[in-house]
């Protein structure tokens, strides 16, 4: 199958070096080149990947590119730097682009990325599993409770099956919740990544509950090193068009770093999880304007509030007035009942679900799955609308 190009270059030098490297590279093509001075108003929908040659302090390109990769049918960029710094790839992550290769270009570099790509253009991506992360602002904030109670909950109210995901690759608790101790982790997906299907995935597994999967993280914090943004992105897609799975929940760790921001960019809802305290709230707005920085804060972030109590110290409308962001849900707080679940390894969602901190994460698995208080059908983004019933 053939992989097709198109190219955008600065001078006609550059055109014949892109076009003798491109044609370098098994099964590809050159199917249009363009100066970067006429830019079209859209890439070539004929094409599987952009290849374009980056000029800095060029706004109108900036503009172009950012343009160009909101549109999902458009195909994806791959930029050529003349230097890679990281000002160069932080300024790349914002605008979208794909992959970022340094001048001259290697051959072994870009046949790593097309393997990375995980479908060519004409191939309509199809309807799978719902991606949801759960990111703590910090440790210590109840992300991975929430994580594990709101999976156990929408396996138990949705249809579909449920996978839950430990990728906070260090440190990963997702077992305890469950007093589990898994045969496999996800690094024994990663060794066989080229076997991966829907059987392999299953059988590398832990059963939870009926309809509810975890994917335990690495079991020594030196072997979180060798799960690549890369490598991580194949299973993610994998699971989100082939696994059969309704939902993936990612307990996602509070380290902002390429792990991290390739899980949120592969995300169909990010919930920040932080508590109604000053490093708590002082961390949440840092995520949140580093987010607005990368061009990833929008409404496909929420900020959930866990450990709320009324009498508290604070209001929730003074914390939405520090964030600048809304509050759009909060979970009751309940140090006994939690602490006491963690130790048992027993989900208290399950043990204990009319106690009021229960009733608030139903509340949040119920609007997830696109319902309201009252069971009526509703949009599944109807949450982050603004939607949601204040307390």
């Amino acid at each position: 199958m053939t992989t097709r190009f198109s190219i955008y270059h600065h001078t006609p030098e550059e055109e014949e070096y892109l076009n003798k490297v491109i044609k370098s590279v098994p099964g590809a093509a050159v199917v249009s080149s363009e100066n970067l001075a006429h830019l079209p108003a859209r890439p070539n929908s004929g094409v599987d990947v952009v290849l374009l040659e980056y000029q800095e302090d060029n706004p109108l390109l900036d503009r172009w590119i950012q343009k160009a990769t909101s549109d999902p049918q458009n195909p994806p960029i791959f930029l050529l730097l003349r230097e890679i710094s990281t000002d160069y790839l932080w300024k790349a992550l914002r605008l979208g682009v794909k992959e970022c290769f340094p001048c001259p270009l290697s051959l072994d570099h870009l046949q790593e990325a097309l393997d990375r790509l995980p479908t060519l253009a004409g191939t309509e991506e199809k309807s799978g599993a719902h991606m949801v992360s759960i990111l703590g602002c910090k440790g210590g904030v109840g992300s991975s409770f929430v994580a594990a109670n709101l999976a156990y909950l929408l396996a138990e109210e949705s249809k579909g099956k449920v996978l839950l995901m430990d990728l906070d690759l260090e440190y990963g608790e997702l077992k305890y919740f469950f007093d589990a101790q898994p045969r496999y982790t996800i690094l024994d997906v990663v060794e066989n990544l080229g076997n991966l299907d829907s059987l392999y995935l299953n059988s590398v597994l832990h059963a939870c509950q009926e309809n509810l999967q975890l994917l335990a993280a690495p079991s020594r914090i030196e072997e979180a090193e060798v799960l690549t943004p890369g490598l991580l992105e194949k299973i993610l897609r994998f699971i989100k068009m082939e696994s059969g799975y309704g939902w993936a929940l990612m307990d996602v760790r509070h380290k902002i770093d390429e792990i991290t921001l390739k899980t949120l960019e592969l995300s169909e809802l990010v919930i920040l999880v932080t508590r109604p305290s000053v490093p708590a709230l002082s961390n949440t707005k840092k995520i949140l304007e580093l987010f607005n920085l990368l061009g990833l804060e929008g409404a496909n972030f929420a900020v959930l509030l866990n450990c709320w109590d009324k009498k508290g110290d604070l209001s929730v409308e003074e914390m939405e007035k520090f964030l600048g962001r809304k509050v759009v849900a909060a979970v009751a707080n309940d140090p006994f009942h939690v602490g006491r679940s963690i130790n048992e390894g027993k989900l208290l969602a399950q043990t204990a679900p009319r106690l009021p901190v229960c009733q608030d994460l139903r509340k949040v698995a119920a609007t997830i799955l696109g319902r309201d208080q009252g069971e009526c059908r509703r949009s599944f983004w109807g949450w982050m609308t603004g939607q949601w019933g204040r307390r």
